[in-house]
């Protein structure tokens, strides 16, 4: 009788543990997974006018995290470049290249000097990195016009045939 006490209460004790586990992970298991909704996100544009993933349902959302300071993010800035010159104009293509780790003003003085005109974007505090489970730059994020996260691409990509 004693033994299927202590059997409860390890079962018990174990039950708990493993919902309170559950719950602080809840927020980890948010984070940006190929093939499941890409979690929202808040940006702030050069004019610091907001932009939120959900308003572009329906459209590709192409976002491409880069820092100036980055030697691979520089390499790749041309192909950058070139994909942004052929989709601006697509209106179900959105194009979103967030700064990371940066001052926007040095961005900004970075791509003026190399005459690149991307759209650049401000992730306040980090926030959408984190979110997205940035692990460095350049790294790019494809959402399908469903939600989901289509691919997850880290280091500089092949985007001349998007």
């Amino acid at each position: 009788m004693r033994f299927r006490g202590i059997i409860l209460g390890a079962i018990t004790v174990i039950g708990v543990f493993l919902i309170v586990l559950s719950q602080q992970n809840r927020d980890t298991l948010r984070k940006a997974v190929v093939d499941l909704e890409a979690p929202e996100f808040s940006l702030l544009n050069r004019d610091g006018t907001e932009i939120k993933l959900s308003q572009f349902r329906g459209k590709t959302v192409f976002v491409h995290f880069w820092a100036s300071w980055c030697k691979e993010c520089r390499e790749e800035m041309p192909a950058i470049q070139a994909l942004y010159n052929r989709k601006k104009d697509n209106p179900d293509f959105i194009f979103i290249s967030v700064i990371y780790r940066e001052d926007p003003a040095k961005s900004k003085q970075w791509l003026d000097k190399n005459k690149f005109n991307i759209p650049i974007y401000i992730d306040r505090n980090a926030k959408m990195a984190k979110d997205y489970g940035l692990t460095g730059v350049p790294e790019t994020f494809i959402i399908a016009p469903g939600g989901m996260l289509k691919k997850r691409i880290i280091g500089p990509g092949q985007w001349d045939k998007i």
